[in-house]
């Protein structure tokens, strides 16, 4: 046991400890009154809940129990109405007006690819440019989503603009698996354009019909004689259609693929891609499909004469039903007899594309036309955006950042 030292024993060095300071009356008096007060409470407390612990733990799980059953009824805001449209604002009241005049139904949903030059000034009107741009469109109407048992592709939630009706049976089915989604895109000037078109048809004694060998005016003339096609050729004058996309230049004339009715297939030269997207692109039909320069190309520079020399940026706009209309386009199709389909179910489908669509992708580089080996990175930028768009066009969007160029 430890005693005590005597004072006889302790070393002469030794002095005994300064008293403390006394503490003041008055102004320090009510500070540490609070605060014994308030720790006298807090042991008092933490004493009951030692002796009374199973109970205080048990009560505390049915009030965790109680606040959890509030996220079964939490919904999570994905409109992006909702998230950047101010209430009450220009852009509010004429979508509600739009809503009012032309019904839910005329809304869609835009994805949109959108590639820039990396430094200001930059020129993407070149065929270098526009090759990139065509495979990371490919990529984009390639991506893919499973929900439902189902799988789900840009062919079947694009927007389209309504397959006609048509007397003929097999024509009326050719077309309704050929009918192309909306796409305003710049490579629509040349027939690359219709390598982003999915679908395929086809007849008897033909290979697969695709809009990247399909002929309508010749079609006509060969089915002409097996068939009564004039509502079928009337609607085709009607609209325009021509030669559809094997009329138009080849952004590639090397392309083993570039049809012999293209007009450089046989000089092998490749077009002035300013000259061709001067005053816009068409979609497959010239008389209701004109994409303005204004839809396509960001940061355009003209000469004296009005020509366009150069632009900075190239968009492709792609086009998807709206979930009442997805929801409409599949019900009572045998696709989705067996999953209860529903416009929430749509809506779910429609996300989940939108979603996969921004993730980001690797692109590979162009190969040059003389080497074996990729060539040097670019000087562009590719990235999309996801906006919510209605008829007439979008006042707004969100962006993101995919399809990174590689380093």
């Amino acid at each position: 046991m430890v005693r005590s030292l005597s004072l006889g024993e302790l070393p002469p060095s030794y002095r005994p400890p300064a008293r403390p300071p006394q503490i003041l009356a008055g102004s320090l008096q009510a500070p540490l009154w609070l605060r014994a007060h308030f720790q006298g409470l807090l042991f008092s407390l933490g004493c009951r809940i030692q002796r009374h612990c199973g109970k205080v733990l048990f009560l505390g799980l049915v009030a965790f129990g109680a606040l959890a059953l509030g996220l079964r009824v939490a919904v999570i805001e994905t409109d992006l109405e909702q998230l950047w449209v101010e209430v009450d604002s220009r852009v509010s009241q004429e979508l509600h007006y739009t809503r009012e005049k032309l019904g839910e139904e005329a809304a869609y949903t835009s994805q949109m690819l959108i590639q820039t030059a990396r430094h200001e000034g930059g020129n993407v009107l070149t065929a270098e440019a526009l090759g990139l741009h065509l495979q990371a469109a490919l990529t984009a109407s390639k991506v893919q989503v499973s929900l439902y048992g189902k799988s789900w592709d840009l062919n079947k939630i694009c927007y389209k603009s309504g397959v006609p009706l048509i007397e003929n049976g097999m024509i009326e089915r050719m077309i309704e698996k050929l009918f192309p989604c909306v796409i305003l895109t710049p490579l629509d000037c040349f027939w690359e354009g219709a390598k982003l078109q999915g679908g395929s048809a086809y007849l008897p004694g033909r290979p697969d019909i695709q809009w990247t060998n399909l002929d309508p005016q010749r079609l006509l003339e060969e089915l002409g004689p097996f068939a009564s096609l004039e509502g079928f050729r009337e609607l085709l004058e009607k609209a325009q259609v021509g030669q559809a996309y094997v009329g138009r230049p080849c952004l590639d004339p090397d392309d083993p693929h570039c049809p012999p009715s293209a007009p450089n297939h046989h000089s092998r030269q490749a077009p002035s891609v300013a000259q061709e997207l001067s005053g816009g692109c068409h979609g497959f039909s010239h008389k209701f499909m004109h994409w303005q320069e204004e839809l396509l190309l960001g940061g355009m520079a003209r000469d004296l004469q009005g020509q366009l020399l150069r632009a900075e940026a190239l968009q492709s706009t792609f086009l998807l039903m709206s979930p009442r209309q997805l929801y409409e386009h599949f019900r009572g199709d045998y696709q989705t007899h067996d999953i209860g389909w529903s416009e929430e179910q749509a809506s779910t489908v429609l996300q989940t594309w939108q979603r996969r669509f921004v993730q980001p992708r690797k692109l590979s580089l162009p190969m040059h036309p003389s080497r074996s080996t990729p060539s040097p990175p670019p000087a562009w930028t590719i990235s999309c955006t996801s906006s919510l768009k209605s008829v007439p066009p979008a006042w707004w969007e969100a962006t993101c950042s995919c399809w990174p160029m590689p380093a």
